[in-house]
């Protein structure tokens, strides 16, 4: 039987029902229970190992359980562990077909060839969309024209139809092709599905909750043999990848789903401390897609939970660096420490305040800068020239942005012109440039000079409303069907971004040094650092502190969804926390995108709010300095209310996170 399981695992793994359903808390040991159950059946049951599929959803965990399961057990066989898409690819070549996959990167070339066609600029995100897209038209079996994708139906159907096309033409495959025509040879040879059933006598699946509407069908087929058994493990409080067609919904309907089955509970937590477990179990039962289940922590101690309701999010980035170094001098390596967020914008300011204090990092998503943004792009352009009026790459990037009347041929005339001038004096001079256009480019000239003798933040908005690059990008929004919001944001949070840097020349130093840091990180094999991510990228892994920033309603949950999807985000947000160890830190800061946003109704939701109140390291007693009233001492510590008697005897009271958001009060 292996060793060590508690009750609740033993019973999983002695399931005699044909179909059992494990529902698997976070940290709970489904893996565990999966590598027993096998060796269970195995040794127990004498099933063949050639009758036994596990599946996985990525060559990773396939590879780390199967080597789990060689290492716990002591033995040189095993069944398939692998992948749907594995599994399927072997099932193909068996009918003797020649099944040739398309390679990743023709893929992103197809997609980004087209998006390039209609925007200025494409980000990998819109790339990875798009390819999702497509994904999901396939797996939900639904007609085109039913279909809703996520990005215009237009340039959708042009993706569909170029990528299908080259498929066509080159004889290629993609993994969902092999489980559609895998479904396909099931369905139409009667003799080849009873032999596939009577070899995939038992099936066990990790991550159920993750399969979409063919894998699920690709499993009722299998599952309709007599002899054959089903064993899924998931947890429907950690679906959260819709988007690629997974449903909550197959958890809680399993038993409806495959007949004969009984659900069994992995109810204890070994991971997390008690209060985070406590704190997350109060969360999700807001969510009614899930199964009534328990859950307890095996942990008795506390972790430390602690709510930051910052100003800004420069102070939110400041603040979690604060603590990491703290951290840092107790012993804890900067890898145990994983600073999660929703969408990969939101790392900006984290990165420029890990950066700017040399403090290592790893992005799990290595190709994410914001700095690349092509808003930001234009806007660094812009502030290029300004600096450097020689700078003909800038010159020519933001010169039609707004339209300025510049011809292709006179850019292409730029572009091949060799000698050492400055482009605003090369097209003056030149002799069939009009006059009208002359006076513009001048006019233009000063005006990017000027915004080197103004600051920084004062040059920005300069570039947006008197430059006219927020008309470009209304033009953009309306020729492309993109929110302008959307592209606001961007905007706002490059002002963040430039916060604190006085002059033009220091803030393009520090873009330089992020873009190096960046670029450092992508070189790391191992985790080296603190680990920054999305929660989606960091499902299944733990640390020992997370911290989870921009706490608040339209980032998470996500104004996207938060109308249409909530229970999803809400399942996010639990799957965030849930990767705590020890210490657990969440941050909502009042101010967003010059913004003023709510908190988090998950946070409201998980109690987080009503926390002790953080005092920062200050106690009664301590003596202190203010920036205007000089020293004195806390006298009294009531939540956010400090009352300090000065040095000259009067006696003050104030918002302790006020004075320490704004740096008026220091410890003497």
């Amino acid at each position: 039987m292996g060793y060590n399981l508690d009750e609740y695992q033993e019973s999983s793994v002695k399931a005699e029902e044909k179909n059992a359903l494990i529902v698997a808390a976070p940290g709970s040991g489904k893996t565990t229970v999966i590598i027993n159950r096998v060796n269970y059946l195995v040794k127990q049951k004498n099933i063949l190992d050639k009758n036994i599929i596990v599946i996985t959803f990525t060559k990773a965990a396939a590879l780390n359980m199967k080597k789990r399961y060689f290492d716990k057990f002591n033995t040189t066989t095993a069944p398939f562990f692998g992948t749907f898409h594995g599994l399927f690819y072997k099932m193909l070549l068996k009918t003797g077909g020649n099944i040739d996959i398309i390679d990743g990167g023709i893929v992103h070339k197809i997609v980004s060839n087209i998006l390039n066609k209609y925007f200025d600029e494409v980000s990998e995100d819109k790339v990875k969309e798009a390819i999702n897209n497509i994904s999901l038209y396939k797996t939900s079996r639904l007609p085109l024209n039913e279909f809703k994708a996520s990005i215009s139906k237009e340039i959708f159907e042009e993706i569909l139809e170029t990528y299908e096309g080259y498929k066509k033409e080159n004889n290629k495959y993609d993994f969902d092709d092999l489980c559609i025509k895998v479904l396909e040879l099931l369905k139409s040879n009667k003799n080849l599905c009873s032999a596939y059933q009577k070899l995939f006598k038992y099936i066990l699946v990790d991550e159920f909750q993750d399969c979409d509407e063919m894998q699920i069908e690709f499993l009722k087929i299998i599952n309709e043999g007599h002899e054959n058994s089903l064993f899924a493990v998931g947890d429907e409080d950690q679906c959260i990848y819709s988007f690629r067609g997974s449903k909550p919904e197959y958890m809680v309907s399993f038993d409806e789903i495959f007949g004969d089955a009984k659900k069994y509970y992995l109810s204890v937590n070994y991971r997390s401390k008690q209060n985070i477990v406590e704190s997350s179990k109060k969360l999700i039962k807001f969510n009614k897609a899930r199964n009534n289940k328990e859950i307890y922590f095996n942990r008795e101690e506390l972790g430390i939970i602690k709510w930051f309701n910052t100003y800004n999010e420069k102070m939110q980035a400041e603040k979690l660096a604060d603590i990491i170094e703290e951290n840092k001098k107790l012993g804890i390596p900067y890898e145990k420490n994983a600073i999660l967020y929703r969408t990969n914008m939101e790392s900006m300011n984290a990165i420029d305040v890990l950066t700017r204090r040399k403090i290592p990092f790893t992005l799990l998503d290595r190709e994410y800068n914001f700095f690349e943004h092509f808003i930001c792009k234009d806007i660094i352009a812009y502030l290029k020239l300004s600096v450097n009026n020689f700078d003909k790459k800038s010159f020519i990037q933001i010169i039609n942005k707004p339209f300025r009347y510049m011809s292709k041929s006179n850019i292409a005339y730029l572009n091949n012109y060799f000698k050492e001038e400055s482009p605003f004096d090369i097209i003056i001079d030149k002799e069939d440039t009009p006059p009208f256009q002359k006076k513009k480019i001048d006019e233009l000239r000063k005006d990017i000079n000027y915004l080197n003798k103004i600051s920084l933040s004062l040059a920005i908005s300069y570039i947006v409303m008197d430059l006219g690059y927020i008309d470009h990008l209304r033009e953009y929004s309306q020729k492309f069907g993109q929110s302008l919001d959307d592209l606001e944001d961007i905007i706002e949070e490059f002002k963040v971004a430039a916060e604190g840097y006085k002059t033009i020349f220091e803030f393009l130093a520090h873009v330089d040094e992020v873009k190096e840091s960046i670029e450092e990180s992508k070189k790391k094999k191992d985790r080296e650092g603190v680990i920054l991510s999305t929660i989606h990228g960091v499902k299944g892994m733990e640390f020992k502190n997370v911290y989870i920033i921009n706490c608040c309603e339209d980032t998470i949950p996500h104004s996207s969804s938060k109308d249409t999807n909530i229970e999803e985000e809400r399942r996010l947000f639990y799957v965030g926390i849930t990767r705590a160890i020890d210490e657990l830190y969440l941050f909502s800061p009042r101010n967003r995108k010059g913004q003023f946003k709510d908190i988090s109704r998950f946070i409201i939701e998980g109690g987080f709010n009503d926390l002790p109140v953080d005092t920062y390291g200050y106690e009664i007693g301590r003596r202190i300095t203010h920036k205007t009233y000089g020293t004195g001492i806390i006298e009294e510590l009531e939540k956010d209310k400090a009352t300090i008697r000065f040095d000259d005897g009067e006696v003050r009271s104030f918002s302790l996170k006020v004075l320490v958001d704004n740096g008026l009060v220091n410890k003497v």
